[in-house]
Parts: C-alpha cells; structure tokens; sequence
C-alpha cells in the first residue's frame, strides 16, 4: 500500500495542529507539524534566512522520503503557506512523492477573519512560538506574506470557524477512505 502524504495546509490559526493531531489519532498516521522543522531550524539560522529556507526544506523532503521508504501507512504534515517559502517547494514534494509511489493529499482548513483573529491569542500557540499578535498578523497579511507559494487547489477545503477539531478530523478521515 502506498504512502499517504495529507498535507493540511491554511492560513495561520486555522487550526491545523489541532486538527493534525486528532486526524493522527484516528488514522494511525505520523505528524510532521510545521513548527517542528521550523523551531529546530531556527535554533540554528534566523528565520527566512537563505540557509533556514535551504535547510527547512531539505527536512521535510528528507522526512517525507524518509516515511515513504519505511513505508509508513501515512503521514500527516501541517503547512503555513508564507512568503519565504520558495515557489518550487510544493513542485518539488509532489514529485518525491510521486517518484516514490506515495500518494499526496492536498487539505486546506479555513476560517473566518474574527474567528482567525480570536485564535491566534490562544495561550496554546505559544507552546511552539507560533504567531500570537493580531496586529503583526495583520501587517504581514497586508504585506501579502501569507499569499506564497502558490497553493494547488485542494481536493477538501473545510471551514473551521464554527465546527470543532474533532469533526474537521473526522471529515478529512472519511474523504480519505472513499
């Protein structure tokens, strides 16, 4: 059986952690949550730096190549799309995955503004020094930073503004058994 990659990926806040967690729980999948990679790079390179893009990507390719080879059933990985990101980042997972006969889903959680907004305050974002300031959100979002790379079209977008984690889990884990 081939490898599933579910890469849930949205806007920070959206909840993506959360609903990795309990998505790992059901499935039985792997977690390679996105401050993981990112807070052992910046223990090495300042954020966005050209060596912290270099090395932040080369882990999770590495991780996911890694997974596929242990053939792991699957592996759930959160993704923030921001600007320091290089646009051949998403190009260059699909073909791993695909070199590699492991199958890629695409997952993207949303949420409204205010709910967004509500959330980032959260005290449990500052376990992994996630962003936490509504007002260096808004900047960066203004400044389009949350705008690349360029996404592929999800095959699942759900909302999370009104729904709590342990549905949007479930939804996801019912799409991927159809």
């Amino acid at each position: 059986m081939a490898t599933q990659i579910i890469f849930l990926f949205g806007r920070p806040g959206v909840g993506k952690l959360t609903v990795g967690e309990l998505l790992a729980a059901d499935t039985g999948y792997r977690l390679l949550h996105n401050h993981a990679v990112v807070d052992l790079v910046t223990s090495l390179f300042s954020f966005g730096s050209p060596p912290f893009v270099a090395l932040r990507e080369k882990l999770w390719l590495d991780a996911v190549d890694a997974c596929i080879a242990a053939k792991q059933a699957g592996v759930i990985m959160t993704f923030a799309p921001e600007s320091t990101v290089t646009d051949q980042f998403i190009p260059t997972l699909k073909k791993h995955v695909t070199a590699r006969r492991g199958t890629i889903h695409f997952i993207e959680l949303r949420c409204s503004e205010s709910e967004l907004e509500n959330r980032l305050i959260a005290e449990s974002r500052g376990k992994f020094g996630k962003l936490r300031d509504v007002t260096q959100f808004r900047q960066l979002d203004k400044a389009g930073a949350f705008a690349r790379p360029k996404m592929p079209v999800a095959e699942l977008v759900i909302d999370t503004s009104d729904q709590e984690p342990v549905e949007t889990a479930r939804q996801i884990a019912l799409h991927l058994r159809d």
